[in-house]
């Protein structure tokens, strides 16, 4: 249960390492905390609980000690450190000193709501109405299904007339029919019939480039120079980075597609980007994500579109997640993180290009700070060939 937010730590830090100048103070942080990490990884696999509560002590030290530039670009790891000190702290019967760290943790962003739910570790505590009111704090701002599902309508009146037209290219301009040369497109679609199609790019630029959230996309958006600066396998490509690719490759192809960025109510150092392909077959923009591989599908096995899997999510009806669904064909997943968990968070409000369609919500963020927000889904999801 300890590994994703051990290795969360590490996986930041490798992102900031970007973002940071490499003064010698850093670099010297940089070697303590792997230091620290590995040791905390151990003891978890070794249900050594006190060694898990005296590194994470030294890590939220070693934190505080750091100057004001690195406590800011580190933030979002000190939650981990605080919450793994509430998981040895909860085994080891401390169970005040544990309810004081989980709460520290919620204090400094820690937000997985329900990791917490399901985490054992936490079990020694689940009974104390301290541990029940940090759970509930938590789940307003954590539990990001609820937070979807309180969420507003959006409206159906306002004037569009004003905003602008989504556009898509020629696919027979001369770069989309080079990258459609490059990528072999006609091959990888195959000759079934366009959902199959819409199925197997996906996939292909899943299997061909890894998602890699510690690099930056290469400079320029030519995707098949992003391509070759992944080709040896040393580096990949972060959500948006993929998303960006396969893009391409629909329009390469002659299908109208989008690149979308979902995002949630409130800026937690982290969204999602995706795609939709429109489907001609089914009259709506398909969900599809090149970092899992993933589409989802009502209960007789039809492909969703966004827009469905928001309302089904936010009044209950079913979804299904493809069982192809994987992470860099390493890890496996399923419906239970990735719809009833993760994705709800990123569903709050949707940007595609320069606009982005919000619930009719006054304190919703709009951290990307886009031209034009709308509030008409109706719009925002009309067919491309609708005049």
């Amino acid at each position: 249960m300890k590994k994703r937010f051990i290795l969360f730590s590490l996986l930041l830090l490798c992102s900031i390492s970007m973002c940071l100048a490499q003064s010698e103070n850093y670099k010297e942080f940089e070697k303590k905390e792997e230091t620290l990490t590995q040791k905390l990884q151990q003891a978890f696999e070794e249900n050594n609980y006190r060694e898990v509560e005296k590194n994470s002590k030294a890590l939220i030290d070693l934190f505080n000690e750091q100057d004001e530039k690195i406590q800011k670009e580190y933030d979002r790891a000190l939650a981990n450190y605080y919450y793994n000190l509430a998981c040895a702290q909860s085994m080891l019967k401390k169970r005040s000193e544990a309810i004081k760290s989980l709460e520290l943790a919620q204090q400094s962003g820690f937000q997985e709501y329900n990791h917490v739910i399901n985490d054992t570790d936490l079990d020694n505590l689940r009974n104390d109405r301290r541990f029940k009111a940090v759970l509930a704090k938590l789940k307003e701002t954590g539990d990001y299904l609820y937070i979807l599902q309180q969420a507003p309508g959006y409206t159906h009146n306002e004037r569009t007339d004003t905003l602008p037209r989504f556009k898509y290219p020629n696919p027979n301009n001369r770069y989309l029919v080079e990258v459609r040369q490059y990528f072999k497109l006609d091959s990888v679609a195959g000759a079934g019939d366009e959902l199959s199609k819409i199925k197997n790019i996906l996939t292909y630029i899943h299997n061909t480039i890894k998602h890699d959230g510690n690099h930056e996309s290469p400079a320029g958006s030519n995707v098949i120079r992003w391509a070759e600066a992944c080709k040896d396998g040393s580096r990949g490509l972060h959500c948006g980075g993929l998303a960006h690719v396969l893009n391409t490759c629909y329009l390469a192809m002659g299908f109208k597609a989008r690149h979308i960025s979902g995002l949630p109510k409130k800026y937690v150092g982290e969204c999602h980007s995706i795609n939709v392909v429109y489907s001609n077959t089914l009259d709506k923009w398909l969900w599809v994500d090149p970092t899992n591989n993933a589409w989802v599908m009502d209960e007789d096995g039809i492909m969703l579109s966004v827009q469905e899997v928001r309302e089904r999510l936010r009044d209950g009806r079913p979804v299904r997640l493809n069982e192809e669904a994987n992470w860099n064909n390493q890890q496996k997943i399923t419906k239970e993180f990735y719809l009833d968990s993760y994705m709800p968070k990123n569903l709050y409000s949707i940007r595609a290009g320069d606009v982005l369609l919000c619930p009719s919500d006054p304190e919703v963020e709009n951290f990307f700070h886009v031209k034009h927000v709308v509030y008409d889904d109706a719009w925002f999801w009309q067919s491309p060939y609708q005049e």
